[in-house]
């Protein structure tokens, strides 16, 4: 345990002059949560508590899978070859393997983007396998990147079928590199050489966030029952949150004296559809192993609507215990500071593709309009024209042409302004991930990873420590719905 250290303590500076929080410090409701109805908060560890560094803790989980798979599954040495690239994968794309693609989905589950390994499909390929239909991503052969976690094993499968296409690797076909390279990840986190190394270096892989004991700290005296449901077992969880949380409080000196309950391999997304009893952690009070939300419920004195809890994966943590235990829930996206970073620094841009969309649509309208009285002038022209004088002739044929040349101007000033667009969005887009744009956004289109925060989060937020600056008494509004006809102004 280290020493306490006073400074550690110290509240964070408000603003001076304003009463506004910045972006990366807010909670961003969804539903408006009233934390004054709240009585229990839980929260889960692996990047949410604890925020590992990234992308350094992704090349590590890498490594170790590819001599995992060159050891134990006979794949070429080539594979200890590859350098990591943290730049390729990103949450909330979707694994094709029985094709060797990697997707990123629409709202309406449509592939909008996509590589078959780490080459960019360009859209006539991509519709001629996918076409606009809706995807199962429940499917057989489908994997969903929905955790931090996972994004090593989107660029390790790419860069596999790469190796299987140029014939470097051997294996039976694309579904089988696909099982290969789950197994490959998931035993590089279960087996416990990982975790060992990351114990090992705790001071660099797992950094400190002093305001994540003000946080808990501030929660625990205002009268909310605190819990942990984390997947990790005992030992890692404890030199974890050691690491992050002894010595921080002199009043809690160990990490255990933030909680009313801790529960540890709880199986989660299982916690919440199965009914296992508990086992409890010897020598260990109010630490158990297992059990399921409604024990856990019982435990708190708490139940539905009256639990909030706070997780990072958008199924295991966020949709599960909103539809199986009607919790209320708090996603944290540890990309969203970076996010709003780039959303600042490409403001401009982003209000001149506004703009430069505004008057495409309004050009093209006047295009539509003006070609429309041409097609009038044209039937009026060949149904009187016998009965027309010959100065009315050429009077509606100078006005034809003149519609004519004025639609086709205004079609070419829209197409000129849809090229600036489109190389303005490509430039904007690229600064996110040069692969896949915005995590939330494709063009207009909300992603998947979007939408599914939308239905199941309550809010979302970047780190635990922002609860810090919400009164737990108060109400965190979600903005108004409206209409499109209610925003004219």
């Amino acid at each position: 345990m280290t020493a306490w250290d006073p400074d550690l303590l110290a509240a964070p500076p408000l603003l001076d002059g304003e009463d506004r929080l910045p972006p990366e410090h807010k909670l961003f409701a969804l539903r408006t949560l009233p934390l004054g109805e709240i009585r229990a908060i839980g929260f889960d560890m692996d990047h949410t508590l604890a925020r590992y560094r990234a992308p350094e803790i992704d090349e590590l989980a890498f490594k170790k899978a590819v001599r995992l798979l060159a050891r134990d599954r006979g794949y070429s040495p080539w594979l200890l070859e590859i350098g990591y690239d943290p730049a390729f994968a990103v949450r909330g794309l979707l694994l094709d393997g029985l094709r060797g693609n990697v997707l990123k989905l629409n709202r309406e589950r449509q592939v909008v983007r996509a590589c078959h390994g780490t080459r960019i499909l360009p859209r006539p390929e991509l519709d001629a396998v996918y076409g606009r239909r809706r995807l199962s991503t429940s499917a057989k052969g489908f994997r969903n990147l929905d955790t931090l976690f996972e994004i090593p094993e989107g660029y390790l499968y790419a860069r596999m079928v790469d190796g299987f296409d140029q014939g470097i690797l051997q294996a039976g076909n694309y579904l089988q590199i696909f099982h290969d390279v789950r197994w490959a990840i998931d035993t590089a986190h279960r087996n416990g050489e990982m975790k060992g190394e990351i114990l090992e270096h705790r001071d660099f892989f797992i950094p400190r966030d002093p305001q994540l004991a003000l946080a808990l700290d501030r929660l625990k005296r205002e009268g909310k029952k605190l819990f942990l449901l984390t997947n990790s077992e005992w030992s890692f969880t404890a030199g974890v949150l050691g690491h992050l949380l002894d010595g921080q409080d002199e009043a809690r000196p160990r990490w255990t004296d933030y909680f009313d309950l801790i529960v540890v391999s709880s199986r989660k997304p299982d916690f919440f559809l199965d009914t296992p009893p508990p086992a409890a952690i010897e020598g260990q009070p109010r630490c158990f192993t297992g059990g399921h939300a409604a024990w856990l419920e019982a435990q708190l004195g708490a139940e539905g609507e009256q639990i909030l809890y706070v997780g990072d994966h958008i199924y295991g943590d966020v949709l599960r215990s909103k539809k199986n235990a009607s919790w209320r829930t708090l996603l944290l996206v540890p990309e969203l500071e970076h996010e709003i970073q780039l959303l600042e620094v490409k403001n401009h841009d982003m209000r001149d593709m506004l703009r430069l969309e505004t008057i495409r649509r309004r050009t093209l309208r006047r295009a539509s309009v003006l070609m429309d009285q041409w097609k009038r002038n044209r039937v009026r022209r060949h149904v009187l024209g016998p009965r027309l004088s010959a100065e009315a002739t050429v009077a509606l044929d100078h006005e034809a042409a003149h519609l004519a040349s004025s639609a086709e101007a205004l079609q070419r000033r829209a197409e000129i302004h849809s090229l600036e667009l489109d190389s303005l969005t490509k430039s904007v887009e690229a600064a996110f991930n040069p692969t896949w744009g915005p995590m939330f956004r494709d063009r207009d289109e909300p992603t998947r990873f979007a939408d599914q925060l939308q239905q199941f989060a309550c809010a979302y937020t970047g780190r635990v420590a922002n609860l810090y600056m919400y009164d737990p008494h108060l109400t965190v509004y979600a903005p108004v719905p409206t209409l499109p006809h209610e925003r004219l102004g």
